[in-house]
């Protein structure tokens, strides 16, 4: 089952995605700085400060941050109806962090730019350039514990990218049926391997009009790695003189999800020959939303494919699936829930245990580790799909250095359980919880000889400085105990100024 036949399928059955972004529209020029600095009891910084942050907080060691942001985005109507001003409208971001304390490295550098991209849009289209932080999928963006296949857990790379922002309704469905749908060319810019890409798109849709109290969502996202050059590959069966293929014939041959027309020739081996090109991942996402009076109600699951077994489903029930509640009533009592969102993540199945050359469906899909790209889905040693599947080096050294036989996830037979939720106080701070729970199997490659249990958890709060409008004090702890990762106890403390 090819990849364009299931992206046409869902489109006419009625069904697509949504791509959504971290970072909201709400005006012409926005400022922001920051400046703060995280304490840890362990040289491993505590999980819930780390993840999901576009790599700014490194893995390892107490340190001191300084951060500035500009925004300028689309103008928008004075009027109460928020509507796009011009068809046409251009914006740019840029968002840079400096850190100070841990030795510098490649993977983790002392000078970041997750966001260094400007972008233009004509009615419903936009183009973008460069650097962004966004998220792939279905679901909760603010409180997710991460989407499966695109998470914001590493740093964002450049891309182009062309998409819709919105959901564009259908004209002749009356807004019944809305679609979504983007395309982008990525480069893994100062990667371990020279010169890789990543194609990536995503088609998604809604049935419901507008004024509805439900409405249905559903499609697909799809990424592949591809294409570069590394000494390690010389002298294998896994690329020609260490390069992988570059060419146009054969990116359309990954866009579309098929085999190659050749079982090998000068540009690449039997290993893509036989298996597809480059290294796909993604997911199909399905939601059901429910506006009330009082109360939206969010349901959505992510069920992630690494291969063609994953395509086919042959991996259920492997994937995430949330809850979210979003509170909407208007009175302002002393303590107000905002938010809550429950998740419980599946990895284990991938497909069986035995993989199967010979078989259509071969097995043991093995998520998220690759043959050719020897650190897998990941971009500066981070993951970009949900950061419970971690790379080795997040493990305790007795789990990473005794149960090394599955590349660069050693661990990627996961069940994890977790709750998120925002509250505020009507004259004080506003309070964000995390909590993680995991079950953690290692690999069918290598079994882990026990099942090892992770307890994660995270208690933040921003205040408000009366006399300095504008400014917020931000105070954070977290602590990590179990037996995956180094125990750790630790806090952030930052001011930040916005404007």
């Amino acid at each position: 089952m090819q990849i364009l036949y299931l992206i046409l399928s869902l489109f006419f059955a009625g069904v697509s995605t949504v791509w959504a972004q971290p970072i909201s529209s709400a005006g012409a020029m926005r400022y922001s700085v920051e400046i703060g600095g995280l304490g840890t009891s362990s040289p491993q910084n505590p999980f819930w400060l780390r993840a999901n942050q576009y790599n700014t907080t490194p893995l390892k060691g107490s340190f001191g941050t300084a951060r500035i942001g500009v925004i300028r985005d689309y103008a928008l109507r004075p009027d109460s109806t928020g509507k796009r001003k011009n068809r046409f409208d251009w914006g740019f971001g840029l968002y840079a962090v400096a850190n100070a304390g841990p030795t510098p490295t490649s993977d983790n550098p002392a000078f970041l730019l997750p966001d260094a991209y400007a972008k233009v849009r004509f009615r419903y289209l936009e183009l973008y350039a460069g650097n962004r932080r966004e998220v792939a999928g279905l679901g909760d963006t603010l409180l997710t514990s991460g989407f499966v296949a695109w998470s914001g857990n590493a740093m964002p790379f450049p891309k182009i990218q062309l998409h819709t922002p919105d959901f564009v309704p259908i004209g002749f469905t009356k807004k019944l049926i809305a679609i979504r749908a983007g395309y982008a060319h990525g480069w893994l810019v100062n990667s371990y391997i020279q010169g890789s890409y990543l194609h990536q798109k995503y088609l998604y849709g809604r049935i419901g009009k507008p004024n509805w109290r439900v409405r249905i969502y559903g499609g697909l996202n799809h990424q592949v790695q591809w294409g570069g050059h590394a000494d390690y590959l010389i002298g294998t069966p896994l690329a020609v003189n260490g390069s992988l293929s570059t060419s146009f014939q054969d990116y359309l041959s990954l866009v579309t999800g098929r085999y190659p027309d050749a079982l090998q020739n000068d540009r690449f081996t039997g290993f893509d020959g036989t298996n597809r090109l480059g290294n796909h991942v993604g997911s199909y996402d399905l939601a059901l939303e429910w506006k009330g009076d009082k109360a939206n109600w969010l349901l959505y699951h992510q069920h992630m494919y690494d291969d063609a077994s994953g395509l086919a489903l042959q991996n259920v029930p492997d994937g995430l699936t949330g809850l979210r509640f979003l509170n909407r009533q208007k009175t302002r009592p002393l303590f107000r829930f905002q938010r809550l969102t429950l998740e419980w993540l599946t990895t284990t199945n991938q497909s069986g245990p035995t993989f199967d050359p010979s078989a259509r469906y071969q097995g043991a899909d093995n998520y998220f580790n690759h043959s050719q790209y020897i650190q897998g889905w990941s971009y500066k040693g981070r993951t970009l799909g949900t950061p419970f599947i971690m790379p080795r080096t997040d493990l305790t050294p007795a789990i990473a250095n005794g149960y090394g036989g599955n590349g660069y996830y050693p661990n990627n037979r996961v069940v994890a359980w977790y709750v998120g939720g925002i509250g505020a106080f009507r004259s004080g701070p506003t309070l964000t919880m995390r909590a993680s729970y995991s079950r953690n199997f290692g690999s069918y490659k290598q079994p882990y000889p026990q099942v090892f249990h992770q307890l994660s958890t995270y208690l933040s709060a921003q205040w408000p400085i009366v006399k300095w409008p504008g400014i917020s004090l931000i105070t954070s702890l977290a602590l990590d105990r179990g037996e995956l990762m180094p125990d750790s106890f630790g806090g952030f403390v930052s001011l930040r100024k916005s404007w």
